[in-house]
């Protein structure tokens, strides 16, 4: 686990490095407001596969069983980019909500 966590580290670094280095020099001013896009991230708790038949007789209270357990790990992206897995939680700002607990970051910097 120790190796995984080197290299989650380096590529923090790495990406780390490259905001560095795009705000840097001529444009440092125009590249900060590339800091402040917003950007929309998902979390998929998990997935199934149904027909259309069965996908039209879906109603209120149909439970749709996931190719997930309850306490697999949940993947979190950017577009179609996965950066990162975590762990549901009680959300800290939202007393009824949900959160993500990362858990593992992944692919920085490539």
């Amino acid at each position: 686990m120790s190796e995984e966590n080197d290299i989650v580290s380096e590529e923090a670094t790495e990406a780390g490095a490259a905001v560095a280095d795009m705000l840097s020099g001529d444009g440092a001013a125009k590249n900060k407001n590339i800091l402040e896009l917003p950007v929309r991230i998902v979390v998929s708790v998990g997935a199934a596969q149904m027909t259309v038949q069965q996908l039209l007789e879906l109603k209120k209270e149909t439970v749709i069983d996931l190719e997930a357990l309850i306490d697999d790990p949940v993947d979190i992206f950017v577009g179609e980019r996965l950066i990162a897995r975590g762990e549901l939680v009680e959300a800290t700002d939202n007393e009824n909500g949900i959160g993500v607990k990362l858990v593992e970051i992944c692919g920085l910097g490539n």
